[in-house]
């Protein structure tokens, strides 16, 4: 089954021993495959975003708005962290608004 990014934003992340946070982006490679889900772990381990493989991914629960993945709690606190990952310059910098 299909599952569009823009709905999967803000679902649920559960790991094998409980919840580890919510999906807050998605990064694609050059050729547009998906390589990271961006996961804000703020609710539980002090506000960092890490980057999680999709295929770690075992199932989406779109009715409930959840995501449960093949990794641990351990697992997902030892993620590379998303501003260590090689996102595009202009991708990262704030929206600028020109009066």
């Amino acid at each position: 089954m299909l599952h569009k990014t823009s709905k999967l934003t803000g679902y649920h992340i559960h790991a094998a021993d409980g919840e580890i946070g919510h999906v807050d982006d998605f990064l694609v490679d050059e050729e547009c495959r998906l390589r990271y889900l961006v996961i804000d772990t703020s609710n539980w381990v002090g506000g960092k975003s890490v980057l999680i493989s999709p295929t770690t991914i075992e199932k989406v629960d779109s009715p409930n708005k959840e995501i449960w993945v093949r990794l641990n709690r351990d697992q997902v606190e030892g993620s590379p962290r998303v501003e260590n990952a090689n996102i595009e310059l202009i991708e990262t910098l704030p929206p600028v608004l020109i009066m």
